[in-house]
């Protein structure tokens, strides 16, 4: 009993660091990507949109993925930083190529049609799984 608790009383402070330096990462992605849409995503889905909810809960899901793959082969915490922000800029690239292939989704969004809302969002979690195992290696 005595390796496993001295490794969890070194290993701790690393875990805490991995995970602060993520969730930043994973929280500018957020605010970026919301800054990047035409509509107010977060009001509509507190007004009750489903479809924004849907598109939203894919946002959060595709992000996170790939930053999880970061976190599967880290070397050191500048490295998880590298390819956690690498990540999420790609994804955030990858979901505006997404939107310009589905034109008029944020009006689509808006008037709360969430069939189209799910098939977006079904791309942009398949892209981030693409991304996550790409990342994995």
């Amino acid at each position: 009993m005595q390796p496993a608790l001295e490794s969890l009383a070194s290993g701790f402070p690393y875990l805490i660091f991995y995970l602060l330096t993520i969730t930043v990462i994973f929280i500018a992605g957020l605010f970026i990507y919301t800054k990047l849409t035409p509509h107010k995503e977060l009001e509509l889905v507190q007004a009750g949109n489903m479809a924004a909810a849907i598109h939203f809960s894919s946002l959060v899901i595709s992000l996170s993925l790939p930053l999880a793959a970061c976190l599967v082969n880290k070397f050191s915490l500048i490295d998880v930083a590298v390819w956690g922000t690498f990540s999420v800029l790609l994804q955030l690239f990858l979901f505006r190529l997404t939107d310009m292939i589905f034109r008029g989704m944020p009006e689509r969004i808006i008037r709360d049609e969430a069939a189209p809302a799910l098939v977006l969002a079904s791309f942009k979690v398949a892209g981030s799984i693409i991304l996550a195992f790409a990342i994995s290696g």
